[in-house]
């Protein structure tokens, strides 16, 4: 089942266009910032990611500067050898939290403006994904690899090398941590002290990366009550997830509260057509009869 576009496509199915040509390829060519700020055009939909886009470039800069690497418009080499790992680490951290002064978004955390990559530059404040994301970008451009690190309820970053693994928490200043502390960190979390799943250790991918972020919107906007912008958020998902029965579902219902009720029948359907044996799936036969019926008495 696809989602059709009309003729002429407004911003919004514009951006949704554009998303799906970010993700629909190898995901080592997925452009983490580019589809960020995709995301954010959700709530700014005349967003020029030009700005942003320059203002990594910038900081990245001040990094190399800090490190005495040359700037440069190609893409990045690899980091001369003798430059220790933990030198570009406190590099990075010195221009983003000394000097830029970034910091969580302890205050203020379900602000939607905390999940959008212009607005955290903007503002220097952020959700932890949206900080690491800041982290790993200014990483690429200096030839510096940096993998996101998706913890349950927190989101950090690592750099592997041969000598080991450095984890870096830039919600909160670029705290370094050992593998040790990393699953003292998680049983803290999660209030558990069973063995920790193996792959809470493991590096997540860029479409992983955004899928995170998406939830993160999601929660925001259903949480408000903002079913428009939550709509627009779920639509990213199943491009993300074209087989995800619950995400249409869930997109179903948010159809269901905005009066659409066509959408609504066609998502509720297609969940029980992906997952036929949802332990839900009478539920949501009665609320298809109900569709059925509303649609009738308005025709």
């Amino acid at each position: 089942m696809t989602d059709n576009f009309s003729q002429q496509p407004t911003a919004q199915q514009r951006t949704y266009q554009a998303f799906a040509a970010q993700i629909m390829n190898d995901e080592s060519s997925i452009d983490l910032a580019r589809a960020a700020l995709l995301i954010a055009s959700i709530a700014y939909p005349n967003l020029d990611p030009v700005p942003a886009l320059t203002q990594l470039d910038v900081l990245a800069n001040r990094v190399k500067l800090l490190l005495s690497l040359p700037e440069t418009e190609q893409l990045p080499s690899p980091l001369p050898e003798d430059i220790s790992p933990l030198t570009v680490i406190a590099a990075i951290n010195q221009v983003i939290f000394e000097e830029e002064q970034f910091s969580g978004a302890s205050d203020d955390y379900r602000n939607p403006d905390n999940s959008f990559l212009h607005k955290v530059l903007e503002r220097h404040t952020g959700l932890p994904i949206m900080l690491s994301l800041v982290y790993m970008e200014i990483g690429k451009r200096i030839g510096f690899p940096i993998d996101g690190m998706g913890f349950p309820y927190h989101f950090m970053v690592r750099y592997h090398w041969p000598e080991g693994t450095i984890y870096i928490d830039p919600f909160n200043n670029g705290l370094l941590l050992n593998e040790q502390e990393c699953r003292e960190r998680i049983q803290e979390l999660t209030q558990q002290h069973r063995p920790l799943h193996p792959r809470w250790l493991e590096p997540v991918g860029p479409q992983q990366m955004l899928l995170r972020m998406l939830n993160n919107l999601k929660g925001v906007y259903i949480h408000r009550s903002d079913f428009e912008h939550a709509l627009a958020v779920i639509d990213m998902i199943v491009l993300l997830l074209p087989q995800s029965g619950v995400e249409r579902r869930d997109r179903g219902f948010l159809h269901l509260e905005l009066k659409h009720y066509g959408k609504a029948m066609y998502d509720l359907q297609a969940y029980l057509e992906l997952d036929p044996r949802a332990d839900d799936r009478y539920e949501i036969r009665n609320h298809i009869k109900g569709i059925r019926q509303t649609i009738a008495q308005l025709n």
